[in-house]
This record gives structure tokens, sequence and C-alpha cells, in this order.
């Protein structure tokens, strides 16, 4: 688009070119039964939202790995979230989900696709980092692990959102703001 249609339209519309610009707008509860909002943001440096499934083989593949990200990242103002939205994983299922995984972070419970579709996520596992004001600073995979749908390498050759998190750290620019994302679909979304 170019400067001068988004110039129009910022003068037409200023209410929703604003919230485009702000960031994603959600309430949505954890599985413990916490709210939280898009204000819930602030508070940190960046937030992580993972798109999981809890019968996604590849985002079960990233628990461990995710864990150890958040255990470095968490005290250094990075916030996490599991986010499930599968309208068919309650609150019970996904708590199981993450003791069994060992998951140290919230997961939001998003049935019916509100922070999926705010973000453009669309599989499982997708991470999303937003910057503390909701702009959107990357989307996709945790690594390179995944090649291909049956293709995997035994261990990464790239780390894309570890990469990220301190390219926010150091405040640089994202190198890679979007990598393709190889799992399951969010049911609903695509």
């Amino acid at each position: 688009m170019s400067t001068r249609i988004l110039s129009r339209l910022a003068t037409c519309v200023p209410a929703v070119f604003a919230a485009l610009a702000s960031g994603p707008n959600f309430t949505l509860q954890d599985a413990a039964g916490n709210t939280y909002t898009e204000s819930s943001l602030t508070a940190h440096k960046a937030t992580v939202f993972l798109f999981v499934a809890t019968d996604c083989p590849n985002s079960n593949t990233y628990a461990p790995v995710v864990a150890k990200l958040y255990q470095h990242y968490s005290p250094l103002g990075i916030a996490f979230f599991n986010v499930y939205s599968d309208p068919d994983e309650t609150a019970a299922t996904v708590k199981k989900h993450d003791a069994d995984y060992a998951v140290p972070f919230p997961a939001l419970l998003d049935p019916k696709h509100i922070l999926a579709r705010e973000t453009g996520a669309k599989s499982t596992p997708e991470a999303v980092v937003l910057a503390s004001d909701g702009r959107e600073l990357y989307r996709g995979r945790v690594d390179d692990r995944f090649v291909d749908l049956g293709k995997t390498r035994y261990a990464p050759t790239e780390n894309d959102l570890k990469e990220v998190l301190e390219d926010i750290l150091q405040n640089k620019p994202i190198a890679h703001p979007v990598t393709k994302t190889l799992g399951c679909a969010i049911p609903g979304v695509n």
C-alpha cells in the first residue's frame, strides 16, 4: 500500500488505523482461570505467544526447548504464554498436557481464535513475539528442526526464536521477522 493511501486511510478512520498499529486486542483466560488482556504486554520488553496443541507432535517436541528459553529470558523481561486455539481443548486437558510436558509458564485458552486471528497464527507450533506496545516483532518457527513434512533434523542449524529474543534485548532490528512454520493447522483458522 502506498503512503498516500495509508495517509488517507488514517485520516478517514483514525480509530481503526490506531487499532491496527497498536497490536492485538484480546481478553483470554489461562488454564488456571486467570484473565490476561493486551495490557498484560506493557509490563514486559516482549511477549512470546507459542501457539500449540495437545495432539500436535511438532509442538510437543518444542516443550523442553521453549521451557529453557523461558528460564533464560523470563528474568530478562520476556513473557511467555502457550496459546491453545483448538476449541476442543479444555482447561483440564491443557493443565494435564502442560503438567505432562513440564511447561513452566501460563497456557491461554483461545477457543474462539481471538488471539490466533489477531496475530495471524495459522499452525502449531508457531511463535508470535510482540513488543510491549503490541507491535509484532516476529512470527514463525522456533527453529529449523522440521525441514519438511516427515523430515526432521537431529539438531537445528538455526535457532530463530532465540536469535529474535537476543536481538530484542540488544535493541537490534530483527533480521527475519517472518519464517515458515511446519506443523499442525489450527482448527477453524486456515
